[in-house]
């Protein structure tokens, strides 16, 4: 597998530092491409200038469906393949009806552009024994699954058995390491509950194609941080 970085995870660091900076630190941890959570008043030209640069793919990108129509032109401008939808309230009975009303037409208009449509899962979707993700998936032909392992451990969902539940659907997956709780910062990732090593081996198994680092928050220094969840994602991805 490939490894690579929810951008959403340097978005203090972006603020503050630029979306260069982030990239050179990303790409100097040893990665191989980033999934982009908007493009920063940056037009396509500028951001492929960057990426070749340090030599990243950009292999997703997480576009809300009321951004998309806004948004999904730059990404078909870089070469993106996945289109991620990044949250819904599927735990909602009329979000749930609105999202299988929209969604196959978002995808069946992606698929002519050899674009695949995802759904980026939290924990609210398996609220008292649901499973709204695998709902979705079955009334929305064509749709792909990003399993965030973070959320679906906080939702006592194991991870490997979704993943495997759903291999014919799965081709990113989100390595985010669980602390002591959801609130708590990421451990490096190896380090805390979410079985990660168990989850790159079922991942390698079922022949996904990217592991992709998420972060909600760590006290490390964000470099260091990238080059030691790096290295763990390499030696089992």
């Amino acid at each position: 597998m490939k490894t690579g970085v929810q951008l959403y995870s340097l978005r203090n660091y972006i603020k503050d530092n630029g979306l260069e900076s982030a990239l050179k630190i990303i790409a100097d941890a040893g990665f191989d491409g980033v999934e982009f959570a908007g493009f920063y008043d940056k037009t396509a030209d500028e951001i492929k200038s960057l990426l070749d640069k340090y030599s990243l793919t950009a292999f997703s990108a997480h576009i809300g469906t009321e951004k998309m129509q806004a948004e999904l032109p730059t990404a078909l401008q870089l070469g993106i393949s996945n289109i991620v939808v990044p949250w819904k309230a599927l735990d909602n009975a009329a979000e749930f009806d609105k999202a299988v009303a929209e969604l196959p037409r978002i995808a069946a208009e992606l698929r002519e552009q050899g674009v695949a449509l995802g759904y980026h899962n939290h924990a609210h979707e398996f609220k008292d024994g649901a499973d709204k993700v695998t709902e979705l998936a079955a009334r929305v032909d064509g749709l792909m699954l990003e399993p965030d392992v973070f959320w679906l451990a906080v939702a006592g969902v194991d991870a490997c058995e979704f993943i495997q539940k759903h291999s014919d659907k799965i081709t990113l997956v989100h390595i985010k390491e669980l602390g002591e709780n959801f609130e708590a910062v990421n451990p490096v990732a190896g380090e805390g509950r979410a079985r990660l090593k168990d989850v790159l081996e079922k991942c390698k198994q079922i022949g996904a194609e990217w592991a992709v680092l998420e972060i909600e928050k760590t006290d490390l220094p964000i470099a260091d941080y990238l080059k030691r969840c790096c290295a763990f994602m390499r030696e089992y991805a």
